[in-house]
């Protein structure tokens, strides 16, 4: 039975980014109109009558990245990766610095379990934006599904050095990942693991508990790792050690 994980797209946020112009019909000031009732619809959930506005914003401006790129979004919401790719590529082609359009590229071939291109993907993204946090995210649950830990886990401390509360202010840019067997148990040691380097116990126990929750075992890594050493003496960690 598949566990679910987590991986990152980007979502409204990234609607901001730079739109190339080729005008066919219709204004400025239309595009936006349609391009903006696109989003609310997006983020109603209302996927088709987001479709219907992009199609018309794309029909004023067919090489708008931001549009190309929404469009991708409402397939990818509703699981049909082929369109959904169909639209990234577009974006990235238009817009080779585009690197939120290499990060959701990379969603879709993560969700289709094609893992080492999907990591390709999210270090395209990386060389792009060096501080493009969700990319380092998304990295380290690859790494972790190819038993890359060690990589992992220094994708999975650099997200957290650049925002450790991304997961839970952008809850609206998270997808399911299938993560097979152990590996989202290491997946949340290893959260654990970066937030006791960083002497904050309570929320290393936080996932530690998660870890034990979805089958982790093997906690003598805690007298082990370095990254315990502050913190493994203390009665939220020791817990793990019975």
């Amino acid at each position: 039975m598949k566990r679910k994980g987590l991986i990152l797209i980007m979502v409204i946020a990234l609607l901001s980014t730079a739109c190339l112009t080729a005008k066919k019909q219709g204004s400025e000031t239309e595009f936006n109109q349609h391009l903006n009732t696109a989003i609310r619809f997006f983020q109603q959930e209302n996927y088709p009558l987001a479709r219907q506005e992009l199609d018309l914003a794309l029909r004023i401006n067919s090489r708008s990245v931001r549009a190309n790129n929404l469009m991708g979004l409402t397939y990818f919401k509703e699981e049909n990766y082929d369109l959904a790719e169909i639209y990234f590529q577009r974006a990235v082609k238009l817009d080779p610095q585009y690197a939120t359009g290499y990060l959701n590229l990379g969603a879709i071939y993560a969700m289709r379990e094609l893992y080492p291109k999907a990591r390709e993907y999210y270090e395209k993204a990386i060389s792009i934006s060096p501080d493009l946090t969700a990319a380092y995210y998304s990295l380290a649950t690859i790494c972790f599904q190819l038993r890359d830990k060690e990589q992992g886990f220094n994708y999975l401390k650099k997200g957290l050095e650049l925002d450790p509360n991304f997961l839970e202010e952008h809850a609206e840019s998270r997808a399911g990942l299938p993560m097979k067997g152990s590996v989202l148990a290491d997946f949340y040691f290893n959260f654990g693991k970066v937030f006791a380097s960083q002497g904050n116990v309570e929320k290393a126990a936080d996932y530690l508990r998660k870890a034990r929750e979805n089958g982790f075992k093997n906690w003598k890594l805690i007298e082990e790792e370095p990254e315990f050493a502050a913190v493994r003496d203390n009665p939220l960690i020791r817990e793990f050690l019975r």
